[in-house]
């Protein structure tokens, strides 16, 4: 439910492949792809998405179902029918807003005895009340966004129109009412972007972005620290990049970057179309990996600030759950593309990621300063013992250096000489990483 009594659709998978076409985006070549990712104008909304996405599968429900449903004796409609166990393999893609499970919320399943299996039911029963369903969902978001597009007109102080904004999030759906996200006020009025930046460091705390959305665009050789509880967040279009997401009750998307780490505790993650890409994750729930990917790689959640334990709580992500490692590959590749593979070649199954080697596993240090004090002194997810294993190893040999350091028998001009090689050693690491540029940058701000 909606707090008005009306109950919606939500979208649980973001993409798939063309052999189950249930995407809601438009199927765009690679030229527009690229165009598009250059200016904030068309990337749409997550209610816009929504709106699209569920468009979508109104329009290819039928084929869906046909790929899940199994066949019976019987004429006509009665020959396809849909287990319950079945029905619920729909949740990838669909759920109540309450998170009321299909199977409860569909009257043909419901308040089933779990002692005695529900009698299948017709494909052609399921297919009316998921569309009946969508539809109404479809209907009511548009009267919502005409409803807020008609009352900030007719705010003209600016600090009530924002607080509209950001307590309305969802916005008109070009798909259902012909209004376009570059035409939203709104849309920018909720959305905080980070965008276009270069060789440089980049710190958004909670006072700083607007509403409960953040989208990094087209960034690159850069750090980005987004310390923040947010609903949604969007990567898209970076490289060379590190992007820490405090935490994000909703979804996170990575959508067509190259060579970034990821630093997030998330609900959810979906990965498309990424190359060389690690993610440090801490999620409730499996990682989406959809689209045309290469040797990514996920490793457990590695840092804390000392607010992130309050913020987990405000967006309802739980540090005790933790499915980073077991990662969902949704489709196969696109032969016809030909960007990424050569005519002639048979669709394959996307690529997976894999997970990170516990000897290059590492905590990642955020400054101090970024935040005021907090009750969260270390990583509140916990790691696996071989990623333990291979911390407490490099702590060891660090302990064994400071100690053998200590315990050599010098003078003082020999102390001395040896300190200013350790700090020359140190200073040429911070240039030749490009870990300097950072502190100048932090410093600066």
């Amino acid at each position: 439910m909606d707090g008005t009594g009306h109950r919606t659709w939500r979208i649980r998978c973001l993409s798939t492949s063309k052999k189950i076409p249930v995407t809601a985006q438009l199927c765009l070549s690679p030229l527009l792809q690229l165009v598009r990712s250059n200016s904030r104008r068309f990337m749409p909304s997550q209610a816009d998405e929504e709106a699209h996405q569920l468009s979508y599968l109104q329009k290819h429900m039928a084929n869906v179902l046909t790929l899940l449903a199994d066949s019976v004796d019987g004429e006509g409609d009665e020959s396809m029918v849909l287990t319950m166990e079945t029905f619920e393999h729909l949740g990838f893609l669909l759920q109540f807003s309450e998170g009321t499970p299909l199977s409860q919320a569909a009257p043909f399943f419901a308040n089933s005895d779990p002692d005695m299996p529900a009698a299948p039911v017709p494909a052609t029963q399921v297919h009316d009340w998921i569309l009946q369903n969508i539809a109404s969902s479809l209907e009511y978001t548009a009267e919502k966004a005409i409803t807020k597009e008609n009352n900030q007109r007719s705010v003209s102080d600016p600090d009530v129109a924002m607080a509209d904004a950001v307590t309305n999030t969802r916005i008109q759906s070009s798909s259902s009412t012909g209004a376009s996200v570059q035409n939203n006020p709104g849309y920018y009025r909720n959305t905080s972007f980070v965008e276009g930046i270069s060789k440089t460091s980049v710190v958004k705390h909670g006072s700083d972005i607007k509403g409960h959305s953040i989208k990094v665009l087209n960034c690159h050789d850069s750090v980005i620290y987004i310390l923040a509880p947010l609903k949604y967040a969007t990567v898209y279009g970076c490289s060379d990049t590190t992007v820490v997401l405090g935490a994000i009750g909703k979804v996170v998307k990575v959508e067509h970057c190259e060579r970034v780490q990821i630093v997030v505790a998330s609900k959810r993650i979906c990965i498309a179309n990424c190359r060389e890409c690690i993610f440090y994750l801490g999620v409730n729930h499996q990682p989406l990996i959809v689209g045309d990917n290469h040797k990514l790689q996920v490793a457990p959640f590695n840092t804390c600030y000392p607010q992130l334990g309050e913020h987990l709580a405000q967006v309802g992500v739980d540090p005790n759950v933790n499915k980073w490692d077991q990662p969902f590959v949704l489709g196969v590749v696109d032969p016809h593309d030909s960007l990424s593979h050569p005519a002639g070649v048979s669709d394959v199954q996307a690529e997976s990621a894999t997970c990170l080697d516990p000897d290059l596993f590492t905590d990642f240090m955020i400054p101090s300063w970024f935040e005021a004090e907090g009750p969260t002194k270390y990583n509140p997810f916990t790691l696996p013992e071989v990623y333990w294993a291979s911390q407490r190893k490099k702590n060891a040999s660090l302990e064994d250096i400071q100690k053998n350091i200590r315990e050599l028998e010098l003078d003082d001009n020999r102390k001395k000489e040896l300190a200013c090689a350790l700090h020359a050693q140190f200073k040429d690491w911070l240039y030749a990483s490009g870990n300097i540029r950072q502190l100048y940058c932090l410093q600066g701000e």
